[in-house]
């Protein structure tokens, strides 16, 4: 179960840095792959842990389950405090991101600003800052919803902002609910893994006599 929660944890993680990556140079104030990347390491260490702890259960060492314990309780206390730092500036990174798309909107004379923002609004189905108004009549092939060319394809209705709020909203439930559930699942294994520990003392004491 360990190792499912793991890989679990390896696979969410990889697919919200691939989503979130699209928009992380919206803003310099906030590294929003971050906790993506956190869960992808902690995905392949509790896997790793997780095969030490079957390693030690199959042996029966107390060394070996012990030591597996103690990682544990340091994995979930990370977890849980990625979920709680989720939780908290959720609401800052998405004003960060929101004010850094609407700069990046007004500069879009720029290049680089304009194929980031190609990227946005394909990737997330939407058009211009609040609405495809915003561009005139002359809104972007980024914009349609239809796939023709523009200006007589159909836009998108959904303004950005709004969708890269709701979008970084979803992202980051998903990233904090998913690591406590996991943590939830690792403080039982961990429970789990103190009472073997206990057992495996017990038996190796009764055997010295």
């Amino acid at each position: 179960m360990r190792i499912l929660c793991g890989i679990a944890l390896v696979v969410i993680g990889a697919v919200s840095l691939v989503k979130l990556d699209e928009i992380r140079e919206i803003s310099d104030e906030y590294n929003i792959i971050a906790p993506s990347v956190l869960l992808i390491v902690f995905g392949s260490i509790v896997f790793i842990i997780a095969f030490f702890g079957c390693c030690g259960a199959i042996r029966e060492s107390y060394c070996m389950t012990s030591t597996y314990s103690f990682f544990l309780i340091l994995l979930v206390i990370a977890q849980i405090v990625i979920a709680i730092l989720v939780f908290v500036f959720i609401g800052d990174v998405k004003i960060a991101i929101q004010k850094g798309f609407e700069r990046i909107f007004n500069e879009r004379d720029n290049k680089l600003n304009a194929d980031l923002i190609d990227t946005i609004q394909s990737s997330l189905e939407c058009c211009g800052k609040s609405s495809f108004l915003d561009w005139g009549l002359n809104f972007p092939q980024s914009c349609c919803s239809s796939g023709g060319t523009a200006p007589v394809c159909v836009p998108y209705t959904q303004g950005c902002v709004s969708r890269l709020s709701d979008f970084l909203e979803s992202a980051g439930n998903v990233v904090a609910w998913v690591s406590i559930g996991v943590a939830v699942v690792e403080l039982l294994g961990l429970i789990s893994a103190c009472c073997l520990a206990n057992a495996i003392r017990n038996s190796e004491r009764r055997s010295a006599y």
